[in-house]
């Protein structure tokens, strides 16, 4: 059973870096699209999918409470600046997004979009970094200090992920607004973020497997899923028609990638080995597990049916700027 909600967790927070990297890369690339109108039409492509894309991390981190609480409690405390500036982020983005066509000033809100689009980016890599390099975990379950964030690796893994969400951004607008001036700027860069994008993968992949930290177990699998997120991002810089679709999965290995790389680990202990989690060290206990089969489960497919109702029926270009959405 806990496999089975590590497997729900995972697919959560894969559909958030994949869907919700749309909202990250749209706002990342905001100040650099000029002219209200335009900024606009960009807000608008993504508006009838923006507050669904953001439901999958109101899912994920539910299960990561009610099924890990365990992990939850100590990768949180492993990583807690970062968690703490990544929900305000996502709370920032949400709110200055919604507000910025409410009054007069609509320019102001576009900085704060950005930021906070850039720092939601940075922290889902640095969390993801943290991960691969381990903890200090000891065995009391105390977590002492955050070594993992003065490592350049950590970081680097942060801008590969900041650099995948903008190559995201772009390629999602050129396949989503009309035929334009904007949409042949959106084309272009995507063809200019891609290769560095795939570069900065492939190099800091490279870091990791020089490293080779005692929380990657399965170091085959994670280079074979890593090799693919860079081919993934390299098409889409290649191939504008299939740019979109090759950068929602470039979003989305990540997440497989580090959790392949550490199973049956999911943190790993960088002090004391016998403290690392594992998936059933880090999972509540049999009875609430079943519970939430029962109660939460069925939830899942209404969840995925009304995105994919809401991306089909919201599935024409965007052609002029509206009042809208935003």
């Amino acid at each position: 059973m806990s496999t089975f909600w590590y497997g729900i967790l995972g697919m959560l927070f894969v559909l958030y870096f994949a869907l919700g990297g749309l909202d990250q890369g749209v706002a990342m690339l905001l100040p650099t699209i000029g002219g209200d109108a335009d900024r606009r039409r960009a807000l608008n492509a993504i508006g009838p999918m923006f507050l669904g894309n953001e439901v999958w991390i109101v899912g994920a981190i539910g299960v990561l409470v009610a099924a890990f609480p365990r992990l939850e409690g100590e990768l949180f405390g492993a990583a807690y600046p970062v968690i703490v500036v990544t929900l305000m982020a996502l709370l920032a983005l949400n709110a200055a997004v919604q507000l910025r066509s409410r009054g007069r000033r609509r320019g102001l809100f576009d900085p704060l979009i950005a930021v906070s689009g850039l720092a939601l980016a940075l922290g889902w890599g640095l969390l993801l970094g943290t991960l691969l390099h381990g903890v200090p975990l000891t065995a009391d379950g105390h977590v002492h200090g955050f070594p993992a964030l003065r490592d350049p690796l950590v970081w680097g893994t942060a801008l590969a992920n900041v650099l995948l969400v903008l190559t995201h951004g772009a390629a999602f607008l050129t396949w989503r607004l009309d035929d334009g001036p904007l949409r042949e700027r959106m084309r272009r860069r995507t063809a200019r973020l891609a290769p560095a994008a795939a570069a900065v993968v492939l190099l800091v992949a490279g870091g990791w497997y020089v490293q080779s930290p005692a929380s990657i177990r399965n170091p085959l699998i994670a280079t074979l899923l890593t090799l693919a997120v860079a081919v993934a991002v390299v098409v889409a810089g290649l191939r504008p028609r299939w740019a979109f679709a090759a950068t929602l999965v470039a979003c989305a290995l990540p997440v497989v990638a580090v959790a392949s790389a550490l199973y049956p680990g999911v943190l790993a202990s960088t002090v004391d080995p016998g403290a690392t989690v594992t998936v059933d060290d880090a999972a509540a206990g049999g009875d609430t597990l079943r519970l939430l089969a029962f109660g939460a489960a069925p939830l899942l497919p209404v969840l995925v049916a009304v995105q994919v109702s809401c991306w089909w029926l919201f599935r024409r270009r965007e052609r002029v700027p509206t009042p809208l959405y935003w």
